[in-house]
C-alpha cells in the first residue's frame, strides 16, 4: 500500500506540471488565429440559442436527453476570447464578458466590441480549465464547428476501439452491456460537447488503457485528477464506475475481494479528484491573490443549500430521463435466459455489479441540487446502473449451455442438409 501510494504521489506531481503546462501553451497561442475562429464560429450560426436539440422533438422548447449545452460551450469559447486579458494570470482567473445569462449574447458583443458598462468581467478561477485550454488550442487551427468534428471523430473512434478491446480481452457480454448502456443514455449529445465529451473521453481512455495493462488503485487515481481537470462537474462518476466494472469483470474476485476492490479504487479515485480541486485553488490563491477558496466554497455553499430536500427530485428526473422500455426488455431477456439455464457460482459478481450500480445514486445524493436542476444531462450517470444491471444478470447466466445449444443446432442443421 505504501508503494502505490508514493506511486500516486509522483504520478500527482506530474499531473499538476502538466496541467499547467497545457494552460501556457494554451496562453501562448496566437490571440488573431484564436479569434478569427470564434468569429467564424458565430458567423456560421453555431450559437444562435443556449440549449438547442441534436434532433428535432415534439417538445423543442423544453430540456431533454437530446439538448446540447452550448450554453456553457459559449462560456468557454468567451474564456478563450479573453484568457490574455489579464496577462499571465488568465491562465488560472479564466477571464470572461458577462451582461447576463445568455452565454451567446455575451459571446457575440465580446467579438463585435459591443462590450458595455453594464457587463463585468467574471473569473471561473475555482474551476480547472482544461476543457478552455484544448479549446483555446484547438481554435487555434480551426472553429467551433470543426472543433466539434474533431471530438466527434477522437470520441467515436476511442469508443469502438474500447469495445473492440473488451470484446477481445473482457468478453462481449461486457463489450454489448457498455454499448448497450451508452445508447441508452443518447451518448452522440456528449460527442458533440465541449462540456460533456470530457468524462466519455477520461472513462474509455480508461479502459482501453486497463485492457493492455491492466487496471490498478493508482490508474483510479489519475482517472479522477483528469476528470477535476477537464469536467466543469457533468457527470463525472462516469470516469469511476465504468472502468470499475470492467476491473471487476477482468479479475474476477470472489464477493469479498469484490468488494475491497471497490472500497479501494473508489478512495483513490476520490483522492484523486478531491486533491486536484484543492491544488487549484491552492495554487490560484497563491498566484493570483484572489481568494479562491472563498469563492468555492461561497459557491458549493450556494448549490447545496436545502440539497436534502432535492434528493428524491433529482433520483426521480433522471430516472425519467432513461430509455427505460429498452432497459427493462434487455433485463428481463438476461432474467429469462438466466432461469432456463442458470450459473450458480455467478452471484458474488452479480452482488459486485450491483454495488457499482449504486454509484450514480450516491452521487445523485451528495450533489442532489445541481443533479435536480441539470437532470437532463446528469441522467447520463446512470449508464454505469444500465451496464451493471445488464452485467449482474448476465453473470447469472450458464452461456455454456447455451454454447453447447447452439452447436448441436448447427449439427441438425447440417445434417438436414
Amino acid at each position: 500500500m505504501k508503494l502505490t501510494i508514493f506511486r500516486a504521489t509522483k504520478a500527482f506531481g506530474f499531473l499538476v506540471a502538466l496541467y499547467l503546462l497545457i494552460g501556457v501553451v494554451a496562453y501562448v497561442m496566437p490571440d488573431a488565429a484564436v479569434q478569427r475562429h470564434v468569429k467564424q464560429s458565430l458567423d456560421y450560426g453555431d450559437f444562435r440559442e443556449d440549449y438547442p436539440k441534436a434532433i428535432i422533438i415534439d417538445k423543442p422548447y423544453t430540456q431533454d436527453q437530446y439538448t446540447l449545452d452550448n450554453f456553457t460551450d459559449a462560456l468557454i469559447l468567451n474564456q478563450v476570447y479573453h484568457q490574455k486579458s489579464e496577462g499571465i494570470k488568465g491562465i488560472l482567473l479564466m477571464p470572461r464578458y458577462d451582461e447576463g445569462v445568455i452565454q451567446y449574447h455575451n459571446l457575440v458583443k465580446s467579438v463585435n466590441g459591443e462590450e458595455s458598462e453594464a457587463g463585468r468581467t467574471i473569473h471561473y478561477a475555482r474551476y480547472w480549465h482544461g476543457s478552455t485550454f484544448f479549446a483555446r488550442i484547438m481554435l487555434f487551427f480551426t472553429s467551433y464547428t470543426g472543433v466539434r468534428y474533431l471530438l466527434f471523430l477522437i470520441s467515436s473512434l476511442l469508443l469502438l476501439w474500447g469495445i473492440v478491446r473488451l470484446w477481445g480481452q473482457v468478453g462481449r457480454v461486457v463489450a454489448l452491456s457498455m454499448t448497450f448502456a451508452l445508447l441508452m443514455v443518447d451518448v452522440f449529445v456528449m460527442q458533440f460537447s465541449l462540456q460533456f465529451v470530457q468524462v466519455l473521453l477520461i472513462a474509455f481512455g480508461g479502459i482501453v488503457w486497463m485492457t493492455y495493462r491492466r487496471g490498478s488503485p493508482v490508474l483510479f487515481f489519475v482517472l479522477g485528477s483528469l476528470t477535476a481537470f477537464l469536467d466543469l462537474i457533468t457527470v463525472p462518476t462516469l470516469t469511476l464506475g465504468l472502468p470499475l466494472l470492467v476491473l471487476l469483470a477482468m479479475r474476477k474476485d470472489q464477493l469479498k475481494q469484490g468488494v475491497v476492490t471497490i472500497l479501494q479504487v473508489s478512495l483513490f479515485w476520490l483522492a484523486g479528484y478531491a486533491l486536484t480541486w484543492l491544488t487549484k485553488w491552492g495554487l490560484a490563491t497563491l498566484l493570483t491573490g484572489e481568494n479562491i477558496f472563498a469563492d468555492a466554497v461561497g459557491q458549493g455553499s450556494r448549490w447545496s443549500e436545502n440539497g436534502g430536500s432535492y434528493i428524491s427530485e433529482a433520483i426521480s428526473s433522471c430516472l425519467g430521463f432513461l430509455h427505460w422500455k429498452y432497459v427493462l426488455v434487455a433485463l428481463v431477456a438476461l432474467v429469462i435466459a438466466a432461469v432456463v439455464h442458470p450459473r450458480k457460482t455467478g452471484w458474488p459478481a452479480a452482488v459486485t455489479y450491483l454495488l457499482v450500480a449504486l454509484i450514480p445514486f450516491a452521487y445523485y445524493v451528495v450533489m442532489a441540487h445541481p443533479a435536480q436542476h441539470h437532470a437532463w444531462f446528469n441522467y447520463r450517470a446512470l449508464a454505469v446502473a444500465v451496464a451493471a444491471l445488464l452485467m449482474a444478470a448476465a453473470s447469472m447466466v450458464d452461456w455454456n449451455r447455451y454454447c453447447e445449444i447452439g452447436k448441436k443446432w448447427n449439427v441438425l442443421k447440417r445434417d438436414k442438409e
